[in-house]
């Protein structure tokens, strides 16, 4: 199964190349008769897919055989720090402005609708004076109606923690669904396929999600002050400082790209003196709806 070690990234991140057709994807009990795709059937409109894959991503100095996926080496505590991380992502999602301990967030939600994907372009920023045990990231996460005990989502985006990754470097993501098979793929610059979510994980997505929520979030340890959330400037700050989120649209049955006017999106922020979110708005017809959000952060 395994064919070799990578290598060790810039980020410190150790990885393996694996069989694509035996990675450990394929363990999961609902997946056993899963059939791999290798690419997506189709794509929203007026989108195409490279041509050709990048030299490299940024931090990788070397690339895995062909028929081979990238595999990242975990140990016991990164499970259990991730399960501290999917803890706050589901009171974010489900808990009414409400959070955590430790985890605060500054976002967008759309009105109930049915989507089958989102798009936007995120400003991420490097966050080297993060302390132990905190993260600071933003995402796109979607999601349907569902109970409390039933809540499939998904949440890709950029994130910095010393949690997870013990790194100030950040990553980013943007996805949609694929109308014919219902798998929920990840791309990378709009144009690179990178992966999916298998249909058959997400029974609450299937065929749409009912909800977007786009924004920033926090997580802290109660013995220091609150993170700074994107660039660390507040949201009234503008483009200039604040983080932003920039050609914001989702994808409908037809799969076309469209846009939501701005009252369509409702602000939420658990701690507003903190961290805050702005009003999206229409900036121009190249950079269509957009929003800042963020904060200094220094709660305790």
């Amino acid at each position: 199964m395994l064919l070799r070690i990578l290598f060790l990234t810039i980020a410190g991140d150790l990885f393996d190349c694996v069989d694509m057709y035996k990675q450990p994807a394929f363990d999961h009990p609902l997946l056993k008769n899963h059939t791999l795709q290798l690419k997506p059937s189709s794509l929203p409109k007026g989108m195409k897919l490279a041509k050709s894959k990048p030299v490299s991503f940024y931090g990788f100095n070397d690339t895995c055989p062909l028929g081979t996926v990238l595999v990242q080496r975990a140990h016991k505590q990164d499970l259990n720090d991730s399960q501290l991380l999917r803890n706050q992502f589901r009171a974010q999602v489900i808990a009414d402005d409400r959070s955590t301990e430790g985890g605060h967030y500054a976002l967008l939600q759309t009105l109930r609708y049915q989507y089958y994907g989102a798009y936007a372009k995120m400003a991420t920023y490097k966050l080297p004076d993060l302390h132990s045990g905190q993260s600071s990231s933003n995402a796109i996460i979607l999601f349907g109606d569902a109970p409390t005990d039933g809540l499939n989502a998904i949440a890709v985006g950029w994130q910095v923690s010393t949690i997870i990754y013990d790194t100030s470097y950040p990553r980013f993501f943007t996805f949609w669904t694929d109308s014919k098979t219902g798998n929920w793929w990840v791309t990378y610059n709009d144009q690179l396929p990178l992966g999916y979510f298998p249909k058959e994980l997400l029974p609450n997505l299937d065929p749409n999600a009912n909800f977007v929520q786009m924004g920033g979030e926090v997580i802290s340890s109660s013995k220091v002050p609150s993170p700074p959330m994107g660039s660390g400037h507040p949201s009234n700050e503008g483009r200039n400082k604040a983080a932003y989120f920039i050609q914001v649209q989702f994808v409908d049955q037809s799969n076309n790209l469209f846009v939501l006017d701005p009252s369509s999106f409702t602000p939420r922020a658990d701690i507003k003196n903190y961290y805050s979110v702005a009003d999206a708005h229409f900036e121009d017809h190249k950079d269509k709806y957009v929003f800042a959000y963020g904060g200094a952060g220094g709660f305790k």
